[in-house]
């Protein structure tokens, strides 16, 4: 079996893609397309790069979907694009939440939810919830950034400013949904630096980190007062460095996946009554043409972080948006198109980071063995395009073993 039909077989049986779609209640009474027909269009488009349901609308026209959908030869498409927006449009959103956190236990089995911050540290488990606007919506989302990256909760939010708000609503009930797979460590920005947050986040006995880079000539930007005077205590402190005053520990390095050179000096402060570490991290980018030398701020209530971990975990703050919000909307136009109805948008995105996290899964255990990985990029430097582009399921049927599936 090649390739297309290992990862056809691994969304039906490991991730069990049928079994997921088919939890889906259709309210239809006499359907003439199986619910999970349409479903599984929308969960294919990230693959096959579409990015409005026009596009999905003609590829679903194409003798090759007609086949792999085993339409009869009369039928000239699988689904129109109008069936699936009215389809969408009713989907109840706890059906496509819990679509989405579908795949926890399996990738909790495989112990693709945990994260060594350096070789030589315990793995951990990370989230990160961040703010952003798809589709024309306001929304906040979650991913855990583990061995692989798993977008678990994607909501609407009423616009800019209320992420902190929905953030504070949705954390406890998704770390309870979560269990034993809830993140101890969650990576925030800084506008979640208030007493609430704390309270909120170390009631769930987990911990955070706040990462804060001021722009250049503009070091004052955050409008938060509070995360401002805490910062000055330890910059204070920092330049008064002497034997009279508490000795700064310091640790410094070479980073050579980012090419960059580093510098950190940390000291210790209270919040919230919360007991926190500051580090002061200095980064050298000799190779970059502009921004190469960059000065950030780093706040936890884990005092277990030592300064590598630390830097990395903050680093990892970015994966919510380098990896997930962008490569959504570079393989399906989430950003850069507009969908006027928000319950089918969320219902259809939800689909699509399930797709993400699927086939995240199955690259990560296929770069496993190496030979396998370079037999599939035939030479080709690995991006999801360039692997998407080696895999010819839709020609040879291989993707068969998905669409006709038994329930």
């Amino acid at each position: 079996m090649g390739y297309e039909g290992k990862l056809a077989t691994f969304f039906r049986d490991t991730v069990r893609i049928p079994q997921i779609l088919d939890g889906f209640h259709d309210i239809r009474k006499h359907p003439r397309i199986r619910l999970r027909d349409i479903l599984t269009s929308v969960f294919l488009m990230p693959v096959l790069g579409l990015t409005a349901l026009l596009r999905l609308d003609a590829v679903l026209r194409t003798p090759v979907m007609l086949r792999l959908f085993r339409c009869p030869k009369d039928k000239k498409v699988v689904v129109s694009d109008t069936t699936i927006t009215r389809v969408l449009r009713w989907l109840k959103p706890e059906q496509s939440r819990q679509a989405l956190l579908a795949p926890c236990a399996m990738l909790e089995e495989k112990k693709l939810l945990v994260r060594r911050l350096t070789p030589t540290s315990a793995p951990r488990r990370l989230g990160v919830f961040d703010g952003s606007q798809m589709g024309g919506h306001y929304l906040v989302a979650a991913l855990l950034c583990g061995a692989v990256n798993y977008p678990v909760l994607a909501e609407p939010c009423k616009g800019r400013g209320h992420e902190l708000k929905t953030t504070q609503h949705w954390l406890p009930i998704l770390q309870k949904q979560l269990g034993r797979c809830a993140p101890q460590l969650w990576l925030l920005d800084p506008h979640y630096f208030n007493q609430s947050s704390f309270k909120t986040v170390r009631d769930l006995k987990a911990h955070l980190l706040i990462m804060y880079t001021p722009e250049k000539n503009n070091e004052q930007k955050t409008d938060n007062k509070l995360f401002r005077d805490v910062l000055e205590d330890a910059r204070r402190l920092f330049a008064a460095e002497s034997a009279a005053v508490e000795p700064i520990e310091h640790s410094h390095g070479f980073d050579s996946e980012r090419c960059c050179h580093w510098s950190m000096k940390k000291t210790s402060a209270d919040f919230a009554l919360y007991p926190l570490n500051i580090f002061f991290l200095v980064e050298d980018y000799p190779k970059k043409k502009s921004g190469f030398y960059i000065e950030s701020w780093i706040v936890t209530t884990d005092l277990s972080l030592d300064f590598a971990e630390a830097r990395e975990a903050a680093h990892l703050r970015w994966q919510i948006e380098n990896n997930e919000f962008k490569r959504l909307s570079h393989l399906a136009g989430t950003k850069t198109r507009y969908f006027k109805d928000p319950a089918a948008f969320f219902a259809m995105l939800r689909l699509f980071c399930l797709a993400l996290t699927a086939f995240a899964a199955f690259f990560h255990i296929l770069s496993q063995a190496a030979d396998a990985a370079k037999a599939l990029m035939q030479g080709c430097k690995f991006t999801w395009r360039s692997a998407f582009s080696q895999l010819r399921w839709l020609e040879e049927d291989a993707f068969g073993y998905l669409v006709t599936a038994a329930g």
